[in-house]
């Protein structure tokens, strides 16, 4: 066994890593509720989190954009029967629009949408989501375009003076775009949006401005934060949280701290959920690479033998694979990691 398979779980640093995105990622229309899979640091933080299910429409639940994604809360009526314009109605709307391309394209998931309003609630509310629904669609032809000449950020992630200022510019089309189609929901639907992205161009400007050193340019950000609602500072704070766990069990780990000593440091600085989160993460790491190199191990005998054919091992493979590794969510990453350490191989 080389190495590299010592430590599978390495295999991170071996796949193509994702482009860094600058600042601008709220310039990507719309935010997609797909899942993605969270960072450890972010689980450790969080914590599990208990949702309650919605049922989804028929076929709808089986879209693979929409794998393990619950059905938002639909549109409501209000006594007169009309609908009521809710933020949750720009959720359950982008549920839809997060599946598009697995419904056919925009005019299926029309069919789908109009279904799903009638089936939620009555006219006149029914007519008036659905007019509603074909206006945020059009509104969302007129930004994503733009979105494409959204300046790009240097290799250290940060953009000149000229790029802030198209970025300004970009954005207060969007917003005007906005203002446009969807008037009588804007504010409730992208206001704390349009705040977040204003306090963000302050932030790029001062990064960008010439002339500040770097005690300059931290007291002129500070001095922004302080003007900030208590709110946006909350959010700063909580999406920092895991980078800054992260941060800390990666130095540690790498000044060779044992998993003790890493869980009572998360303890002082973080507090003993997140120690013990760590600990039970820590535990089930050590598990799966402990199952991992047994697997390496009867994987390279198959690979050896000389008396398989291709397809013969291929199929051997794939049967110790799913014997070593009864969850099927740790069967495919142990292959990711084989395919990932065969490309390293034959990098060399």
């Amino acid at each position: 066994m080389t190495s590299s398979e010592r430590a599978p779980r390495l295999w991170l640093a071996v796949l193509p890593a994702a482009a860094a995105a600058a600042a601008v990622y709220w310039l990507t229309m719309p935010p997609a509720p797909s899942p993605m899979p969270q960072q450890a640091a972010a689980a450790i933080a969080a914590g599990p989190l208990a949702q309650s299910a919605a049922p989804a429409p028929a076929g709808v639940a089986a879209w693979p954009s929409l794998a393990g994604v619950e059905m938002p809360a639909g549109p409501e009526a209000d006594a007169a029967g009309n609908l009521r314009l809710t933020r949750a109605l720009r959720t359950y709307f982008d549920y839809f629009l997060s599946a598009r391309h697995d419904a056919g394209g925009i005019d299926a998931l029309d069919a789908v949408v109009h279904d799903d309003i009638r089936r939620q609630v009555p006219q006149p509310a029914a007519g008036q989501a659905w007019q509603l629904w074909r206006r945020y669609v059009a509104c969302l032809a007129e930004i994503q375009p733009e979105a494409a000449r959204k300046p790009l950020a240097d290799a250290n992630g940060t953009l000149d003076a000229q790029q802030v200022q198209q970025l300004r510019a970009l954005l207060a089309q969007r917003h005007a775009a906005r203002q446009r189609w969807l008037p009588e929901v804007a504010q409730a639907w992208f206001g704390d949006e349009q705040a977040y992205d204003e306090a963000m161009l302050a932030r790029l400007e001062i990064a960008a401005q010439a002339g500040l050193d770097g005690a300059q340019r931290r007291q002129r950000l500070a001095e922004l934060d302080a003007t900030l609602p208590e709110s946006f500072r909350a959010a700063r704070a909580a999406s920092a949280r895991p980078q800054a766990i992260s941060q800390t069990i990666s130095d540690l780990q790498a000044a060779g701290r044992t998993t003790q000593d890493i869980g009572a440091a998360l303890a002082q600085a973080y507090g003993p959920e997140v120690a013990q989160r760590y600990q039970q993460q820590a535990q089930a790491e050590q598990s799966w690479q402990q199952r991992y190199r047994d697997y390496a191990a009867r994987r390279a005998q198959i690979e050896a033998f000389a008396g398989l054919s291709e397809q013969d091992r291929r199929q051997q493979l794939d049967m110790l694979r799913n014997q070593a590794f009864d969850n099927p969510s740790e069967a495919l990453q142990a292959e990711v990691v084989d395919q990932a350490l065969a490309v390293r191989r034959q990098a060399r």
